[in-house]
């Protein structure tokens, strides 16, 4: 039965709500662990207090302030989940949170508004940046629905949406799995989205849909499992799957491919043929389980390659792009150029293709390379694609970008003088 003014996925959510109201014991263990708030306003705020606030607003009861600037600042890097001494996720709690401010301060018509119109613009964004690097049937072919692609396959490729922003990470993976002999299919693109970018901004129903219909997709090829890049594509289809099947359905199995290579790396490392003489440091986020770990063994695998540990701020968010709190970005940046710098790496290796975007324009600054992990396997296995996004960030010069990719943008029918200004904000933000 729907709720008034609800729907079967804010029923699935409302179930999960229920469940955490009842477990949740409000001991403020989840707030004393969190690295966010050195950067708010919390002086004498009593963690216990704080996160009964939480409770309250998931329950569309009044709450505190510091609850809800709690709420606004969670980055979801997932620390409070091991420190909860009860059967609680508090960053799925704090998700949940997020929803009903945004519901209550904007009401249903101005968020399903709100949420169209970002997914329209961040659609566009993506079609461009890979219009900018993509031919158009290699593009047609990565973000198909079904087409000519066959029944069944051993695994699902989930890429997401806007691993497309950085291409060369798209097809380093595609090749490596070739190599690896792996049966797969991929699926990605804004068609295939998990909902998040609706979710985010409270349209449960909206993005819960979306995401029900790409997961359908992946069951119709009768997939062992689906093997995904994108962190908040992995924690969608696991940490909030009901979000999508409901308490009872169960889901795939879902895996980051840093799992998938950690558990054929004997696999992978025979097809290794060009030693990679370089000393490198990894950018580190945590909040998905393993990936840390497997990509440490993954890059000490390599022959030739010499890995150091840095000091950096991995506990700040679970990805570069969400981390939105200005003073905790600019504090994850310089922490992790300057350690990177005084290990004295000639690269600076990133894990994530949204960090990778961010971050890939500062190595004008810094006497290092930035690169992805998944093009130091390429270069260990002999094949390099072309970081393309980044030599257009290094080029600081939107006329110098169309002069050399205009033709591939008419290519995939657009009008580079009519997307100037939008591919100066998307390359150059």
């Amino acid at each position: 039965m729907k709720t008034e003014g609800g729907g079967i996925y804010r029923e699935f959510m409302e179930h999960r709500i229920a469940r955490i109201t009842e477990a949740c014991t409000a001991c403020g263990k989840c707030f004393e662990v969190c690295p966010m708030t050195v950067y708010g306003d919390f002086e004498g705020a009593d963690p216990e207090g704080v996160t009964r606030g939480v409770v309250d607003i998931i329950n569309g009861r009044p709450h505190s302030p510091e609850a809800e600037q709690w709420v606004e600042m969670c980055q979801k890097s997932g620390v409070c989940i091991e420190a909860c001494p009860e059967d609680v996720n508090p960053r799925e709690m704090i998700s949940y949170a997020k929803i009903k401010l945004k519901n209550a301060g904007e009401g249903a018509e101005k968020t399903k508004e709100n949420s169209r119109e970002y997914f329209q613009l961040l659609s566009r964004t993506i079609r461009l940046m890979a219009g900018l690097q993509v031919e158009p049937d290699l593009f047609k072919h990565l973000v198909s629905i079904r087409g000519k692609k066959r029944e069944k396959a051993d695994a699902v490729f989930y890429f997401g949406c806007n691993i497309l922003q950085t291409p060369h990470i798209l097809l380093s993976c595609m090749d490596v799995f070739d190599r690896m002999e792996l049966d797969y299919e991929v699926a990605g693109g804004m068609a295939h989205c998990c909902g998040i970018n609706h979710i985010r901004r409270g349209d449960v129903e909206g993005g819960a849909a979306m995401g029900r219909r790409s997961l359908d997709l992946f069951k119709s090829y009768e997939p062992e499992r689906v093997i995904t890049f994108c962190p908040t594509c992995q924690m969608q289809y696991t940490e909030y799957v009901n979000l999508y099947t409901g308490p009872e359905e169960n889901s795939l199995s879902f895996v980051h491919i840093s799992r998938y290579l950690v558990e054929n790396i004997e696999k992978l490392k025979s097809l290794f043929v060009h030693p990679v003489e370089k000393r490198v440091a990894l950018h580190l986020h945590g909040g998905l389980d393993g990936v840390e770990e497997n990509v440490r063994a993954v890059l000490k695998s390599v022959p030739g390659l010499e890995f150091v540990e840095i000091d950096q701020h991995s506990d700040h968010g679970y990805q570069c792009p969400t981390l939105v709190i200005p003073e905790a970005r600019e504090a994850l940046r310089e922490k992790l150029f300057a350690s990177t710098e005084a290990a004295g790496a000639d690269s600076l290796v990133t894990i994530y293709h949204g960090c990778h975007r961010g971050l890939c324009g500062e190595e004008r600054y810094h006497p290092f390379e930035i690169e992805n992990f998944m093009t130091i396997l390429g270069q260990a296995m002999g094949f390099e694609y072309p970081d393309r996004t980044k030599n257009f960030k290094l080029y600081d010069d939107m006329d110098r970008v169309l002069a050399e990719a205009g033709d591939l943008l008419r290519a995939n029918g657009i009008d580079p003088d009519k997307a100037r200004d939008q591919l100066q904000k998307a390359v150059y933000p």
